[in-house]
């Protein structure tokens, strides 16, 4: 399993790849977000995103495709960002875990300080 820290990738269709690339130079400039790539056999299987202060990293947009699941891509992308939040100096790392992520995460180290509720205002 291999990581590749500022990478960019999105998913064909949602939007314009000039403006992709635009906006992933424009994070990059400003050096507080990272984009994390794994791949299996040469094949991208993977991204999460994190965003960096001085108090801390939040580690959010972790995705594996579903036939790459069960075979360590998720936990790559979650020490790619924690070493990169190790490089900067990053006291603490938080995320909100989906059920299929939070057992793996509990295994890698994080515990639950918190519970969020999510509302939504249906249009």
């Amino acid at each position: 399993m291999g990581c590749l820290r500022r990478a960019g990738l999105a998913p064909r269709g949602l939007a314009d790849r000039g403006f992709l690339e635009q906006s992933f130079r424009s994070e990059q400039a400003h050096g507080a977000t990272a984009t994390v790539v794994a791949f299996l056999g040469g094949r991208a299987v993977a991204t999460g995103r994190a965003a960096y202060c001085e108090r801390g990293g939040l580690l959010f947009g972790g995705s594996t495709l579903p036939d790459a699941r069960g075979r360590g891509a998720y936990r790559a992308l979650v020490r790619a960002r924690w070493d990169e939040a190790v490089l900067r100096g990053v006291p603490a790392l938080v995320t909100q875990a989906a059920p299929a992520s939070e057992p793996i995460l509990r295994r890698l180290g994080f515990e639950e300080v918190c519970t969020l509720r999510r509302l939504e205002d249906p249009l």
